[in-house]
């Protein structure tokens, strides 16, 4: 494990950021103090109240939880991305979150990324996604960066790519 991280993470539990967005603040205590049991949230409990935390986000507070990204707990990112993919969520909330789930994809921690690369094909796929090519561009680049870093196989490489090969095929089509 990695001094810095280890120490980072320490901090963040004694001292919880502070965010200007009382959305964003909202959603992170409420991840904070529901981190120990989620896969048991429920439609009539937690999961319910995560459905209502995001459906109330606009544009603003998306581009504001993106520019203060490196101010959560990596945990935290790996839960909401997790509740994205469920059904429950996609039935209830309206805007793109497989393009959301791609961008946190993105900006997760340069250690840790595999984690989320195993449903990024499920997210975009499951919210039709209509990604940019900026954005395909840089799944491709961080995917070829996680396997020379060993950090995926080179099977799940080949997979990303052709995936993301198909997504820049239907942008051009």
């Amino acid at each position: 494990m990695n001094i810095h991280l280890l120490k980072k993470t320490f901090y963040k539990t004694l001292f919880p950021p502070k965010f200007g967005n009382k959305k964003i603040q909202l959603l992170y205590n409420f991840v904070s103090q529901n981190d120990s049991d989620t896969e048991y949230w429920t439609l009539d409990g937690q999961l319910k109240e995560f459905i209502g935390i995001i459906k109330s986000f606009d544009e603003n507070d998306i581009q504001y939880f993106f520019e203060r990204i490196s101010l959560w707990n990596s945990y935290y990112l790996v839960i909401i991305s997790d509740k994205f993919l469920d059904s429950h969520v996609r039935e209830h909330v309206k805007y793109d979150l497989g393009k959301i789930y791609a961008k946190i994809f993105l900006l997760y921690e340069v250690s840790d990324p595999y984690f989320l690369i195993d449903n990024l094909e499920i997210a975009v796929t499951m919210y039709e996604s209509k990604i940019d090519t900026a954005t395909l561009i840089d799944l491709i680049s961080k995917i070829e960066f996680m396997h020379h870093k060993k950090l995926i196989t080179r099977q799940q490489r080949n997979y990303n790519i052709q995936f993301i090969s198909s997504l820049t095929d239907e942008i051009s089509n």
